[in-house]
This record gives structure tokens, C-alpha cells and sequence, in this order.
């Protein structure tokens, strides 16, 4: 029986999800155990892979729980929510004059979970499916690409799906296997779903068009956020802030160091995310957590207690768009609605997924903002790595040009190129869909006889004052050419949202000069 597979490498926690099909030709995910050690040094089993790394003082590497425990003892020497920096280059941690970058972190925890896909099949796993924000642009998933090489992964078989469309091909496969007067969509229309994905380190939405019948298959992103670093590592840090302060009123001022009053921190921030999941789970008007933390300071035990109506003041900036933070949940689906020129009712159902989803002041806001109850994935922490697996099946029928099958993606933000000298020129609109290929012939001028750069950036306009430098390559020439000579550009990006571009300059029939952003070269002549 043939297997897929898919992973979920999210910035707090991976999963890992296999698939297979039915003899009644039914799509059966479910998420494995994946193996780690724990605070013990006890190698156990778990669905859930913190994405942590920790490095002991022999060099020995650990990722997952144990990593995830070590936050609070050796904090110097674990590297967490990495997944925020892959794709920014000469970003390092240094743990003993050993330098770790993004990619290197990325492709650990992958390797778990290769290793334990493989255990759980019996067989070796090259080809997969990698899930990554829909904000992401083509460096950060050229450089979750590389990671998932360096962890033993088929570069050529490795596909990305966005984690907005993984959770919604889960809910949409769960749907399905339901009886008709039993399933809450009727998908044989097309309908706008915004799918509202927050998890611990991201705020990921997306807008998509679904209709799918006895023969078509349509799943189509319309528009997606702008990157958004909001998840549940902000809420546990908004509830630290606030404990910190009480625990100095109650305690006094008993910090020597500020390195001791960060240890006290990490210890509350670890103590706060207990407290978040414990209130996403809780019913009843007013709740109370509270748990003694031994040896919290000098040898001093802490009564830790918050209830869900202080929690909810806490966070409350993260909730509403005039929040003081600078960031909060509206702010995504504000941006992704303008993007999508569409209105809040022009939204047929909104679907909630991501380990905050179960949170109820999130879905509050959320279906206060929209006016009507949200849908919730059933499988809130695990539906993106199962949705991975189902696209995994369906993009072997992509690759095979199945017509009746659609999942497209689309490009997060504009892109722009400029030279020197003049404003930047866009070449291809946020919302163009995947693949996507086009040429400009004799769209700039050589400004230099030797050579000339060229960027690319990326940005919601001209004058985004976010605007990224995603690459800036040098052509140089091996001829001197007449400055004033046209210069022909080709764009291209593929279902990955990998991003490629050509440049050439047609100073006579006997040269041509052409650089690329690809995977390792940035420059190369003919």
C-alpha cells in the first residue's frame, strides 16, 4: 500500500502525519508518535515535537522535549522558534563557538521526524510535504527547501503547501466521510472561506475559494497575509509581564542580576503557557490556575495563581485592533480582505485552526468581527500536518495533469525590480496565482559598460515602509556594453512559490548574459 506523508514543522511544535487510502478509495490521515527524549533523559514517544534545540555541555544535540525543558535551566543553550529567521541570511546562534543558522536548526528537527515516518512505514521517506506560513516568501521556503535536504529529503519531491490550505483540505476530507444532513458546507457551490490559522509563533490567514463535486476538485487562494508574528508565544508573554509585576509585590525586590530576573522570567513564561492551555480547556465564569513552583528563587518556592479574567486583561492588546502592541489578530484579516478587495460579508464561512483556535476570547473576536459563528477544525493542533499528507495524494495527481483537480496558490506581496537611478518596477501583483511565468522584453536599459545590479523587493506597494530586499545579483559583463542597451527580464514562480528570475542583455547575436536566483547560484554568464 502506498503511503504519503506530510509535516507540519511549525515555529513552537512539528507534527508529522501519514496517509493512506482505503479500499473504498477513502483519504485516512493520521498523525504518528514521533521520538524524543524528555526532561529525564527517557526516550518516549509523542505526536506532538517541540521545535527546540538543545545542545548539552558535551555537544550532544538534542531536539523536542527535553530541548523545550531546558528553556527554563540552560536557556544560553537551546535555540526555539528558529522558524521566524530561516531564510534571513547570516542569521547564527553560537552555543561553544559552534554556529547553528536557521536552516541547520530546521533540518534537526525534520530529521526527527523523518526517522520516526520511516519507523512507523518500514520504509525509507524521500518525498513529502512540508507546510509553511502562506506569508512566506521564495527565500524563507528556498530555505526551508534546503533544511529539508540537509535532513535527507528528495529536493526534486519536496513540495510546500501553505498551512491555511493544509487545515482546510483536513476539514474538507473530515466533511466529506460525514453523512449528507450530518456535514456543515455544502461545497458543490463556490464559496469563500477565510481560514484564520493561529498557532504558537504565527498568525497565518488566508482567503480561498472552494467548490468541489463528483468531478472537480477547486481549492484556490485568493489572497493571504502579510507575515505576521503574533501566536501563542506573545499571549504567554503578555501574561508573564504581568506576573512578573506581581510577584515582585509579592515577594519584593529579590533580583541581585538581571540574569536572575530573566531565569525568573523564562520560568513564568513556561508557567504561563501551561496556564493558556489549561483555560482553553476549562469551562465556567471564573477559573483559577495555580501551581507551586519549588526552588523559584533562592530557594524559595512561588504560589504561581492567575485567573482567566486577569489572563484576559493581559492579553487583551493582542485582541483588539487599537491594542498598544503595534500587532494583534485583527490586523491580518483586515490585510488580507483589502488585498482580496472583499468585504467582511462578502465571506461565506470562516474556519479557525492552530493550538489557539481552542481559546474561546480568539474565536469571540473573531466571530464578533464576521457576525456569525466560525468553524472549527476538529483537529485544531494536528489538522495542518494531516492536510499536508492529503495534498501529498493529490499533488501526485497534479504532477500527472489531473484537470479536475485545482490547488493554487498565490503570491503574498508585489514584486518590484529597480536599478540604480530610477523607481522600482513591478513585475508581478500580490494575488497572481501559481505557476506563474512571464517575460519583459526590454523593460530596463544597461546603465554601466563593466556591469550593473539589479533588486528585487517585495512589498504591499511603492511605499511600503516594510518593503524587503529579497535579492540584489550583479551582472557583469564579459563584453563592454553600450550603456543605453535594452535589457529583457523573465519572472517566473512555481507551485512552491519559488521565485526565479532571468535578466539578459542582447548587446549582439554572439553574447548574452543571464543571471538567475536559483537555488545555489546567484550568478552565472554564457
Amino acid at each position: 500500500m502506498k503511503r504519503y506523508v506530510g509535516i507540519d514543522l511549525g515555529t513552537t511544535n512539528t507534527v508529522a502525519s501519514v496517509l493512506e487510502i482505503s479500499q473504498e478509495g477513502e483519504l485516512l490521515p493520521r498523525v504518528i508518535d514521533i521520538g524524543q527524549f524528555n526532561e529525564d533523559y527517557e526516550y518516549i514517544y509523542d505526536k506532538i515535537l517541540p521545535s527546540c534545540l538543545y545542545v548539552d555541555k558535551s555537544g550532544n544535540q538534542y531536539v523536542g522535549r527535553i530541548a523545550q525543558s531546558m528553556k527554563v535551566k540552560e536557556p544560553e543553550r537551546v535555540i526555539y522558534n528558529s522558524k521566524n529567521y530561516i531564510g534571513t541570511s547570516g542569521y547564527f546562534w553560537e552555543i561553544d563557538r559552534k554556529l547553528f543558522s536557521p536552516e541547520e536548526v530546521a533540518a534537526l528537527i525534520l530529521k526527527e521526524a523523518k526517522q520516526s515516518l520511516e519507523r512507523e512505514i518500514g520504509e525509507e521517506v524521500v518525498n513529502v510535504v512540508i507546510t509553511v506560513p502562506a506569508s512566506f516568501n521564495h527565500d524563507q521556503i528556498r530555505a526551508t527547501k534546503k533544511a529539508a535536504k540537509m535532513a535527507g529529503f528528495d529536493e526534486q519531491n519536496t513540495y510546500f503547501i501553505s498551512e491555511p490550505t493544509a487545515a482546510l483540505l483536513d476539514f474538507i476530507n473530515t466533511e466529506k466521510k460525514l453523512p449528507q444532513n450530518k456535514r456543515h458546507l455544502d461545497f458543490s457551490r463556490p464559496r469563500k472561506m477565510l481560514v484564520f490559522d493561529l498557532g504558537g509563533g504565527t498568525c497565518d490567514v488566508s482567503i480561498l475559494e472552494v467548490q468541489i463535486t463528483d468531478k472537480d476538485f477547486i481549492v484556490e487562494e485568493i489572497a493571504i497575509s502579510s507575515h505576521t508574528l503574533v501566536g501563542g508565544i506573545n499571549f504567554d508573554l503578555m501574561g508573564s509581564i504581568y506576573l512578573l509585576e506581581k510577584c515582585s509585590k509579592e515577594m519584593g525586590d529579590l533580583f541581585d542580576s538581571e540574569n536572575e530576573k530573566r531565569h525568573v522570567y523564562n520560568r513564568l513564561v513556561c508557567e504561563m503557557e501551561k496556564a493558556r492551555k489549561f483555560f482553553s480547556i476549562s469551562v465556567g465564569e471564573e477559573v483559577i490556575y495555580e501551581n507551586i513552583v519549588e526552588n523559584f528563587i533562592k530557594g524559595k518556592p512561588y504560589k504561581f495563581k492567575i485567573s482567566n479574567k486577569e489572563y484576559e486583561e493581559c492579553i487583551r492588546p493582542l485582541l483588539v485592533k487599537e491594542g498598544n502592541m503595534g500587532y494583534n489578530v485583527v490586523d491580518p484579516i483586515l490585510d488580507t480582505l483589502e488585498k482580496a478587495g472583499l468585504m467582511i460579508q462578502d465571506i461565506d464561512d470562516v474556519l479557525l485552526t492552530g493550538g489557539m483556535s481552542n481559546y474561546r476570547p480568539v474565536r469571540n473576536v473573531i466571530e464578533k468581527l464576521f457576525m456569525k459563528k466560525a468553524l472549527i477544525s476538529l483537529h485544531p493542533m494536528f489538522s495542518v500536518a494531516r492536510g499536508a499528507a492529503i495534498y501529498h495524494y493529490l499533488s501526485e495527481k497534479l504532477n500527472k495533469g489531473n484537470n479536475n483537480i485545482k490547488i493554487e496558490p498565490v503570491l503574498a506581496s508585489n514584486i518590484y525590480i529597480d536599478i540604480k537611478n530610477g523607481l522600482p518596477f513591478l513585475i508581478v501583483s500580490q494575488g497572481t496565482k501559481a505557476p506563474y511565468e512571464r517575460e519583459y522584453d526590454k523593460i530596463l536599459r544597461v546603465t554601466n559598460a563593466t556591469g550593473m545590479r539589479l533588486d528585487v523587493f517585495s512589498g504591499k506597494n511603492l511605499w511600503d515602509p516594510k518593503m524587503k530586499r529579497l535579492k540584489s545579483v550583479q551582472l557583469n559583463f564579459s563584453k563592454l556594453i553600450k550603456p543605453g542597451t535594452p535589457i529583457s527580464l523573465k519572472i517566473s514562480f512555481d507551485r512552491n512559490r519559488i521565485l526565479t528570475l532571468s535578466a539578459w542583455v542582447v548587446a549582439s547575436t554572439e553574447q548574452r548574459v543571464q543571471v538567475a536566483i536559483g537555488e545555489e547560484s546567484e550568478n552565472y554568464e554564457h
